[in-house]
């Protein structure tokens, strides 16, 4: 596997913190008289960890050496590693190199090696050389990058070659425009990155005018673009995680137990929307036994004019829906609940964002019975999860994050399809559902758009793009979040 970095739009500094390095805060600190700024301009109280170079194995002399400096054309530069003792576990699947067999497709390209781009917000001009420091907004893509080259590895033994670009998008929109324009890009057969919707949306405009696949692991909404079978979204919509959720429910619940809440204002109105049409659509039929769809037009912060005892049945357990991802306002209302409920039997379902917060107490998420919808589940007792760490830790020193994981099961995925199908083989997505360590990958033709000119004439085969439609469904049980029957 040959791999380069574009000298123009990916500085020397920042090649070597890519080789091996990544902040974890069981390090001790850099010391420094300035805090690092957020976004916005504002002191942050948050330092950055200590930056430790990594031993590269050094084919010349037969040992390890620590990476202090890099000389050389960057273009042709190449870093060689010993094997590993451990064997890191792959994506399940069975693809095998296209041999013009039973798998071949006259639609596509077979070629001996394809054009991969890991386009990723560096922050390479945040650098800071006098303190030696890399803007920690830069850490999850050096996190993604480094559970990348885990896969990169994993390719190469089984003889994926791929070559492979990597580019600073700056976490900006006219950054990643500019990057479009550059040979490497212009001519991958696969994109994948960017983190921001304003990148994302760049990139994905880039890839439908260029007929270039573009796959972003984590922008999470819909209606980034239209009628581009050459974007690929491998974070579920809040759409696809209503449906989910509701799916769930209604498995379990009848329409009479089911109430979703919602605030006043224009997000959550259009969430709880997106529950009502998933139970009509599970349904057949907006005629079928609607649900109870609460909007709670209460201004106060803990819902004092609130009154959630109505809504609880008597005799049967009551599913709530809460249409929410403000930390303060879900306090607020499983507060009430948790007040009022006495001995009713209740489960609440919630939005992924409360797996992250960290001002509820769980002892509500227990009482409340609590769910939420996931797009990713990592098992703490699955051997393939737990090899995969040991194998990070021995390569970086630290425990990977998800932003690894999901690096890992995205290049490995889709070095895998490039292999099997070749150029086209987003034609056979569907096709090939496969278990990766912290998801699944379903990826299906979505229509996030309704067509011009409405049903009349819709073309039944025109969809807007590709997007993962695996989800978990988690409960709070035992203290902590576990994947639900």
């Amino acid at each position: 596997m040959k791999s380069w970095v574009n000298k123009h739009t990916f500085p020397l500094i920042l090649l070597v913190l890519l080789v091996g390095f990544t902040s974890c805060e069981s390090f001790k600190k850099i010391p420094t008289t300035t805090k690092p700024k957020t976004e916005t301009g504002q002191d942050n109280d948050e330092e950055l960890d200590e930056i430790q170079g990594k031993q590269v194995f050094n084919p010349e002399t037969g040992e390890y050496e620590v990476v202090t400096d890099v000389t050389g054309d960057l273009d042709t530069i190449q870093w060689q590693e010993a094997p590993e003792d451990i064997t890191i576990p792959p994506i399940t699947s069975d693809a095998t190199q296209n041999d013009g067999g039973a798998n071949y497709d006259e639609n596509t390209e077979y070629l001996e090696s394809y054009n991969m781009v890991l386009a990723l917000p560096f922050l390479a001009d945040k650098y800071d050389p006098v303190e030696d420091k890399i803007d920690r907004r830069s850490i999850p893509a050096l996190n993604f990058y480094e559970g990348a080259k885990m896969a990169f590895d994993v390719l190469s033994g089984e003889g994926v070659n791929l070559n492979v670009n990597v580019v600073d998008t700056r976490a900006s929109e006219g950054s990643t425009i500019q990057l479009t324009n550059n040979y490497e890009v212009q001519s991958a057969h696969l994109v994948l990155g960017t983190f921001r919707n304003s990148t994302a949306g760049a990139m994905a405009r880039f890839a439908k005018q260029n007929k270039t696949t573009f796959v972003s692991p984590f922008y999470p909404h819909q209606n980034l673009t239209t009628d581009n079978e050459y974007f690929i979204q491998l974070n579920p919509s809040e759409k696809t995680h209503a449906e989910a959720i509701m799916t769930h429910v209604k498995e379990k619940f009848q329409p009479s137990q089911i109430v979703v809440f919602g605030r006043n204002d224009a997000k959550e109105r259009q969430l709880m929307n997106y529950y009502l049409e998933a139970h009509y659509a599970i349904e057949g039929s907006t005629d079928a036994d609607s649900i109870t769809m609460v909007v709670l037009d209460d201004p106060s912060p803990s819902f004092d004019d609130t009154d959630f005892e109505p809504y609880m049945n008597e005799l049967e357990t009551t599913a709530f829906i809460i249409a929410s991802s403000s930390q303060s306002a879900v306090y607020a209302m499983l507060r009430k609940m948790d007040l009022v409920k006495e001995n009713r039997s209740i489960v609440v379902y919630g939005q992924p964002r409360w797996q992250n917060f960290t001002q509820i107490g769980y002892e509500i998420y227990e009482s409340l019975n609590v769910h939420i919808s996931s797009e990713s589940y990592l098992n703490p007792d699955d051997f393939d999860i737990q090899s995969f760490k040991e194998g990070f830790y021995n390569k970086y020193g630290m425990p990977p994050t998800k932003e690894a994981f999901k690096g890992y099961d995205s290049v490995l995925y889709f070095g895998r399809m490039l292999k099997e199908h070749g150029t086209g083989f987003r034609n056979k997505l569907d096709q090939n559902a496969k278990d990766g360590l912290h998801t699944r990958f379903n990826i299906q033709r979505a229509v996030t758009a309704k067509p011009v000119g409405g049903l009349e004439g819709e073309n039944l085969n025109r969809f807007d793009q590709y997007m993962n439609k695996y989800l978990n469904i988690l409960e709070f049980s035992g203290y902590q979040f576990r994947k639900a029957d």
